[in-house]
């Protein structure tokens, strides 16, 4: 039984809330992000660490890593397109990530709540794991102040990342709650297999529920993909028309 509930959990945490992950390897649209991305209504920068390669600024001003660059006509409305598009782009982002982490949190706090119910130590052990991850995605983004930091590592690896880490959290919470999953069997047992078919009943509808919540999330990413391409299409447009930025390459189109 100790087994059953392990696999419920895995196929859950695993699975369920992490099986969409954002590289969309499934389908045709696979962009590597290169560079670190900054959004505000004021400018969008592109940063490698914590250096500025290039910054557009809300009244079409380009800088390249500091210096200004003068531009003709041409060159303006394609700088000003690209940027248009980021600032679009940006909040779009931000929403999945949030989806990502209210699935993650809805995942973590359903599964413990079914298992331990209203035990207060273990509660606030969940809720410890849970407001670690918020504290990661915070930083990133205020929505209200229209400002947003990407930084590649966690756009390109995020999803992944999260849900190791998640994972880890939760085989070792698992392992120190070993004494109240041994009571939880217990009951089980007094109860026969209807205890153990309950519970499992409860995590299969949660599961279907979030790979629901899971193939919403990978529409949009879906949706997002054509917007994605057409931002690389024009990065590679300005690097030619631009030498100023040309060895700058924030996306990357990949063949799959």
């Amino acid at each position: 039984m100790k087994t059953k509930i392990a696999l419920a959990l895995t196929a859950l945490l695993s699975t369920s809330a992490f099986a969409h992950d954002s590289h969309g390897r499934h389908n045709s649209c696979d962009i590597n992000i290169n560079q670190s991305i900054k959004v505000t209504p004021a400018y969008v920068q592109i940063l490698d660490g914590d250096k500025s390669l290039y910054r557009i600024t809300d009244d079409s001003r380009l800088y390249a890593q500091g210096k200004r660059i003068h531009l003709n006509s041409e060159q303006q409305a394609i700088v000003d397109e690209y940027r248009d598009l980021m600032q679009e782009l940006a909040p779009q982002v931000a929403h999945l990530v949030t989806q990502g982490l209210d699935m993650a949190k809805a995942a973590v706090e359903q599964v413990f709540t079914e298992l331990f119910g209203d035990e207060t130590q273990l509660q606030d052990k969940v809720q410890t794991i849970v407001a670690k991850f918020e504290d990661r995605i915070t930083p990133l983004m205020d929505e209200e102040a229209g400002e947003y930091y990407l930084p590649k590592d966690k756009v390109a690896n995020g999803g992944e990342d999260l849900g190791r880490e998640i994972e880890a959290e939760v085989e070792t919470l698992m392992k120190e709650s070993a004494g109240h999953m041994m009571v939880l069997i217990g009951k089980m047992m007094l109860n026969g297999e209807g205890g153990m078919a309950d519970f499992e009943q409860k995590m299969e509808a949660f599961g279907e529920s979030m790979e629901a919540r899971g193939e919403a999330l990978e529409k949009s990413a879906e949706a997002m993909c054509g917007q994605m391409k057409k931002l690389d299409a024009l990065e590679t447009k300005m690097q030619k028309e631009i030498p100023e930025i040309a060895a700058f390459d924030l996306l990357k189109s990949q063949s799959i």
